[in-house]
């Protein structure tokens, strides 16, 4: 049977491997992060203007990236994740932030809480199909009002240099267990989430337009300024392996 998404990461080896591995200095991963705390700052910029405060909620929080991030932008921030392991390592990179170590998809969840802001990293693309949805209305009732806004991304556009490697994933799947590496979420599967979930789409953002191989051969520098233009509105955006999704109520 196929380890469930909410076990994977169980355990203090598995979290600090994410931790140091994942987004590792000099990572490809670490270098699209960079761009993506510019496009995230730009929706807090946006926010602002109605919301003179911002409560945040960072779902999936993990060992807390985004939630150390929103810290310092935001009035207060609370990160919510199931595992243990990897709430301890992200409670060491806050001062003001809270973490909650719970599962917000149980029958018998509460709302704890109403946030203006509600981000969601690396969750939908990972996580079992049947779960899409259901976390997605989660977060949509956590929503104070209909300026509040969503942001959540994809990490496994198809339509982006992944499309070369379907052919190798989709065998390298055949007959094994379900795992969270070579997978694909499209465009038209998000909007149909969306609308089951009563959320609009306000915008889509992209970055990682090339690829960790092109980025090891050009050099981190060299590398970051081609995405950084290709993370322009424009034609490259689309084609881009990560997409930030701006959501808020319908």
């Amino acid at each position: 049977m196929a380890e469930a998404y909410s076990k994977h990461f169980e355990g203090d080896d598995r979290a600090a491997g994410y931790e140091s591995g994942e987004y590792a200095p000099g990572s490809y991963a670490e270098l699209l992060w960079r761009i993506e705390q510019d496009q995230l700052r730009a929706v807090l910029a946006e926010l602002r203007i109605v919301k003179p405060r911002i409560d945040a909620m960072d779902f999936a929080s993990g060992t807390g990236r985004i939630t150390a991030m929103l810290e310092d932008q935001v009035d207060a921030v609370t990160g919510i994740e199931i595992s243990e392991s990897m709430c301890e390592l992200a409670r060491r990179k806050l001062t003001r932030g809270k973490i909650l170590c719970r599962n917000i998809l149980a029958p018998d969840a509460q709302v704890e809480g109403k946030y203006d802001l509600i981000t969601a990293f690396r969750f939908f693309l990972n996580a079992e199909p049947e779960l899409r949805a259901p976390a997605l209305i989660a977060l949509r009732n956590r929503l104070r009002e209909r300026d509040s806004a969503l942001v959540f991304n994809n990490h496994g556009n198809p339509w982006s240099h992944k499309l070369l490697l379907w052919p190798y994933h989709r065998i390298r799947r055949l007959g094994r267990k379900r795992v969270t590496t070579g997978n694909y979420l499209s465009h038209g599967q998000i909007m149909a989430l969306l609308q089951s979930a009563g959320l609009r789409l306000v915008r889509v953002t992209g970055c990682g337009f090339y690829s960790p191989k092109v980025a090891k051969i050009v050099g981190d520098k060299r590398a970051e300024r081609w995405e950084r233009r290709a993370a322009q509105p424009g034609w490259r955006n689309r084609w881009c392996v990560n997409q930030m999704y701006v959501t808020k109520l319908a």
